[in-house]
């Protein structure tokens, strides 16, 4: 089994944040060597689906929430990344345990 470690989750990134996606929304959790098999959610539907607030930010480029509270916005580079950062933190909260790899990638 793989070895997992803890991540905040306003710094999940790429195939972490894919793998915590997949983990909420995916009727399977896909093995780390695996993601690239499985096609990501749509962030407007995510947005639809959680009523997700996302703006463009002062000092982050982009923020979201989904927990209906401005201390919980999530940051991201850009709209996708904070839409699935701001599922991640309604969902699983602060942190969440990922596969070690995918955060040495």
């Amino acid at each position: 089994m793989n070895r997992m470690v803890s991540v905040r989750t306003e710094e999940l990134t790429g195939p972490a944040l894919d793998w915590a996606i997949y983990a909420i929304e995916g009727d399977q959790q896909p093995d780390t060597g695996q993601l690239d098999l499985f096609a990501l959610p749509d962030a407007e539907q995510l947005i639809t689906k959680y009523g997700i607030w996302v703006d463009a930010g002062h000092h982050q480029p982009w923020l979201a929430d989904a927990t209906n509270d401005p201390f919980n916005r999530q940051p991201g580079e850009t709209r996708t990344i904070a839409v699935f950062r701001a599922v991640v933190f309604a969902k699983r909260g602060a942190a969440v345990k990922v596969p070690a790899e995918l955060i040495q990638q």
